[in-house]
């Protein structure tokens, strides 16, 4: 079998466009949750999410904008972006494997609403817009991809699963090298107004870059954010035989359903996927030198994921950093997994947790190491484990090595 080299990395996300970017307001904990600026959220119960801005002024796919909906946008940029890090010849790239929650959301809105009120005729291109594997196939296109080209659709699970299938396709030797990553771009005001209703957003009234609280005892809910993520893997002989600097291995995959509810955290899968992927990837649980939590700032879910977590690690817990990148990004749904694989690998690098912020007061039911509001260093920076769950019951849970 082969070994699963990350040897590029890209992002666009409401703290920034592209890996330095990024890593520069994660360490720092700098927020990009803020205000909705495109649409009046003030008859909700929160008015915050994370939002990209520049995103038109930046890359090369800047001009392809009016042909596409923006989670293809979001998707566009950091695919090339992470192509462009790793130097790889773009004819080399064999597969494309993608995580999206929803799809073209905001083309559905304006299409919709074309109809209903008379203005116009609905776009011809709208369900190529409109489908949920409209970010995969044009990055298929972009790359002139011939091998295979994969959307999976299991909520927040699902970009952590793609990079999962994306690295077995490499270690299995059935693809050398495959872009794959999330994108998500759920803010339009039905989809905003359906969250609502869920009663799952938060509630905070304060400054909206404090309203993502995850494993706090004030936590009241999720922050929606659009972002996207995309990381090349590549065999590793094959990577360093042309020169590629490797920035981490992908080593351990698990994925499970949590099938007793929809919507409800079950503290026995988790636990279960997070042994299988150490498991798969030849560790034990005290190998484990930081994880990034699905930590999306719920209630039940905070409080799931650390009793799962605690039951995994055991008393290695008591000295293991636990964050999540979520308190400044927000959740972004089907991205969300490939942004903590990013931050994942950019910590062990740098050999720091970022910090869990707006952690003011920790939940006392919650005995782990959060990394309350300030960047800490890791001791040692060798293996992190990065958790996805998503409604539907999909649960996921990747291993990762520095480079």
């Amino acid at each position: 079998m082969s070994v699963c080299a990350i040897t590029g990395m890209g992002v666009a996300s409401p703290i920034g466009i592209g890996i330095d970017d990024y890593w520069t307001a994660c360490h720092a904990g700098i927020s990009g949750i803020r205000e909705i600026p495109h649409f009046d959220a003030s008859r909700f119960g929160c008015r915050a999410a994370g939002v990209v801005a520049g995103l038109a002024d930046s890359g090369s796919y800047r001009s392809e904008w009016q042909v596409h909906d923006r989670v293809t946008g979001l998707a566009l940029t950091a695919a090339m972006d992470a192509c462009t890090v790793s130097g790889i010849n773009l004819d080399q790239v064999v597969g494309v494997a993608v995580g999206t929650g929803v799809g073209g959301v905001s083309t559905h809105e304006s299409e919709c609403r074309k109809w209903v009120t008379g203005q116009g005729r609905v776009h011809p291109g709208a369900i190529l817009r409109v489908m949920c594997n409209a970010p995969a196939a044009q990055i298929s296109s972009s790359l002139k991809v011939s091998g295979p080209s994969l959307t999976i659709t299991t909520a927040c699970a699902a970009s952590l699963q793609a990079i999962g299938e994306a690295m077995l396709w490499v270690r299995d030797k059935r693809a050398d090298a495959v872009v794959a990553g999330g994108a998500e771009a759920p803010l339009s005001e039905p989809l905003y107004a359906a969250w609502d209703s869920m009663r799952v957003l938060s509630r905070w009234k304060g400054h909206p870059g404090a309203a993502c609280r995850p494993f706090s005892s004030d936590r009241s809910g999720l922050v929606l954010a659009e972002a996207a993520g995309f990381v090349v893997l590549e065999d590793d002989t094959k990577a360093r035989a042309r020169g590629a600097t490797t920035l981490g291995h992908v080593i351990g995959y698990a994925t499970n359903t949590s099938s007793q509810h929809l919507t409800a955290p079950s503290v026995e899968r988790e636990t279960e996927v997070m042994r299988a992927a150490i498991e798969s990837a030849g560790l034990v649980p005290t190998d484990i030198d930081y994880v990034q939590a699905h930590g999306t700032g719920t209630v039940a879910n905070d409080l799931a994921e650390a009793q799962a977590i605690r039951a995994v690690f055991g008393a290695h817990a008591d000295r293991l950093p636990v964050s999540s990148v979520k308190s400044i990004i927000g959740h972004s749904l089907g991205a969300a997994g490939v942004l903590g694989l990013i931050t994942a690998i950019l910590a062990l690098r740098h050999r720091i947790a970022p910090p869990t912020m707006n952690l003011d007061t920790p939940d006392p039911a919650i005995d782990l190491d959060c990394v309350p509001n300030h960047a800490q260093p890791l001791t040692r920076a060798k293996h992190a484990l990065i958790n996805a769950f998503g409604f539907g019951g999909s649960n996921a849970a990747l291993v990762v090595s520095a480079g």
